[in-house]
């Protein structure tokens, strides 16, 4: 298996079948800390079979899984989790996501935890929608609120699905620069179909499809594909 040493993630032959169909076989990559890897390949190619084995939700059949010793990883969704019509603001949802994992009674919050949480809802560019309900937020908005709940978790690792579908022009290049700067301190992952803005900001290119290959030059596989080359 690969050295950990700068790598915040380590695949090693990991396969992952629904019941007799594998959507992922034997797949082997590195993710270098503090950088945006796109992560792309066609439809039904085993991207989000991945990243829900990255993130957890899953669990390989076989290989093996390394992350960082002490690292958090946060799920970003293509689909917000959150009932719209329940009364909460923005403060209250991203709060939420500072609470100990495992639920104990009376746990509270604190002042680090409301701290962080600032914190967190500044970084994506939602200063001044504390007291803003989710229902009243636009796509954009409600997916950067998401994410700053990711960082309110103490996630090292985001990994984010197809997060800027459904997104404007506008609002999906507000999510890109966000997570530009993000990278100082974050390794991030995300798959989108917007290949060529996702490419335009990600340091390498992890291409899934049953099998996985990683380039180290996303300017490089841009040319390809606008090539008309099939990868």
């Amino acid at each position: 298996m690969t050295e950990m040493t700068d790598n915040a993630v380590v695949f090693d032959n990991v396969r992952f079948c629904y019941d007799e169909v594998c959507a992922v076989r034997n797949i082997s990559f590195s993710i270098p800390e503090k950088s945006i890897i796109a992560v792309i390949g066609p439809n039904g190619g085993g991207k989000s079979t991945v990243l829900k084995i990255l993130s957890g939700l899953l669990k390989a059949d076989k290989g093996k899984v390394g992350i960082k010793k002490n690292y958090k990883v946060g799920y970003v969704s293509q689909f917000s989790d959150f009932d719209l019509t329940f009364p909460i603001t923005v403060m209250d949802m991203v709060m939420s996501g500072t609470l100990c994992q495992r639920v104990r009674p009376f746990c509270r919050y604190t002042n680090e935890h409301r701290t962080k949480t600032l914190d967190s809802i500044r970084r994506v560019g939602l200063r001044g929608y504390e007291k803003r309900g989710i229902n009243q937020l636009s796509g954009g908005e409600l997916k950067r609120a998401v994410i700053a709940r990711v960082l309110a978790s103490d996630a090292d690792i985001i990994v984010l699905d197809e997060p800027d579908s459904s997104l404007d022009v506008d609002a999906a290049r507000e999510l890109y620069n966000i997570l530009v700067e993000l990278k100082k301190d974050k390794t991030i992952l995300i798959a989108s179909h917007h290949m060529s803005e996702v490419l335009d900001i990600s340091d390498k290119v992890l291409y899934i499809k049953s099998d996985s290959r990683m380039f180290d030059s996303p300017s490089e596989v841009k040319k390809m594909l606008g090539g008309g080359i099939v990868l």
